[in-house]
């Protein structure tokens, strides 16, 4: 293939070969059955407010969820804790979940947080938990895990759960921002397939999108109200445990930084692979093509990178190797259905 015709290639494939998978697919096949778990956590509200802002955002939650058709475990909120306080009750359910061997694993917090100076906690009814009781409860899982923590005083819930294959988003950036966030309710609104804040326009909103509508949305509510912005939300999905902000983005590229390691592994990719609620492609995709697609997909954006350091030839010979592979992923799907 010469390079023109690959860069043509390069421009139409995610746009142009997978709109036409979803369209051909979409209306004959029944979804892959997802082994996936979502555990809400709604804290103790203190106050009749924030009691019923919390349940509004279970249910928002709760009905994302029934959309995806994945699994749902609630804990706190109108459930009740058989005699135990909701850090019994989560633990249990943790533990669960690692035993039951489950692939991917969603946890979101809705709730208020604290810091006295030394130790964040999450406030749940009865003893309330801390990020490093939370990162001991999960140390022994190997899924896919998301953790979303929609509550002040988050942000050290990064340093202590960022890991390998783990996507962390906090609605604060640091342990000081200790007023209630509205992040939460932009989030989940955007996670269960609101089209706004599908940026790449694949009738899915991934992680990384619903971060960054969250993100714009915090900072009009605060800008229209005149305020001092109280909440900056982070992500963290490369490991490092260097959150980054959506001021870190262009769309949904991560914006060039002077940290090396941000350079070579950026923040955002790993998120943007990640959804509640696929489109009907993403539906139909087994497990162990999904991971290789992924797999693929983040060698493509790294190979893009290197480019500026190698020659023309080389790079799009390496690049057409890897779009073919992700395409023959998807025509595997297709000739699946007949």
């Amino acid at each position: 293939m010469e390079g023109g015709d690959l860069k043509m290639m390069m421009k139409s494939y995610f746009a142009g070969v997978l709109t036409l998978f979803i369209w051909s697919v979409s209306v004959r096949v029944e979804a892959v059955e997802r082994d996936m778990t979502v555990v809400t956590v709604v804290g103790a509200a203190g106050a009749e407010q924030y009691e019923q802002e919390f349940v509004k955002l279970a249910k928002s939650w709760k009905q994302a969820c029934e959309d995806a058709g994945v699994r749902l475990i609630e804990v706190g909120g109108d459930q009740a804790a058989d005699g135990k306080g909701d850090r019994q009750r989560l633990k249990q359910v943790l533990a669960s979940e690692i035993e039951r061997g489950s692939s991917r694993l969603w946890l979101v917090l809705i709730g208020h947080g604290t810091f006295d100076g030394r130790e964040t906690k999450f406030n749940v009814r009865g003893a309330d938990f801390t990020e490093k009781d939370l990162a001991q409860w999960l140390q022994t899982y190997k899924g896919e895990l998301v953790v979303v923590n929609t509550a002040s005083s988050s942000a050290p819930f990064i340093k202590a759960l960022s890991g390998k294959d783990r996507v962390v988003i906090t609605a604060t950036k640091s342990a000081h921002e200790i007023f209630y966030p509205r992040f939460g309710g932009y989030f989940v609104r955007a996670i269960g397939g609101l089209a706004a804040a599908d940026l790449d326009n694949n009738e899915q909103v991934s992680l990384l999108e619903a971060f960054l509508y969250a993100g714009h949305e915090v900072k009009a509510f605060y800008e229209i109200e005149g305020r001092i912005a109280t909440e900056h939300a982070l992500l963290d999905d490369n490991g490092d445990q260097q959150a980054v902000r959506m001021e870190g983005f262009v769309g949904v590229l991560a914006t060039r930084s002077k940290d090396r390691t941000a350079r070579e592994n950026p923040d955002g990719e790993r998120a943007h692979q990640i959804h509640l609620v696929p489109n009907p492609l993403e539906a139909l995709m087994p497990e162990d093509l999904r991971r290789k697609r992924d797999v693929l997909e983040l060698k493509v954006k790294a190979l893009r990178r290197q480019k500026d350091g190698m020659d023309e030839e080389p790079y799009y010979e390496a690049l057409e190797k890897l779009l073919l592979e992700i395409a023959r992923i998807y025509q595997t799907i297709e000739a699946a259905q007949g």
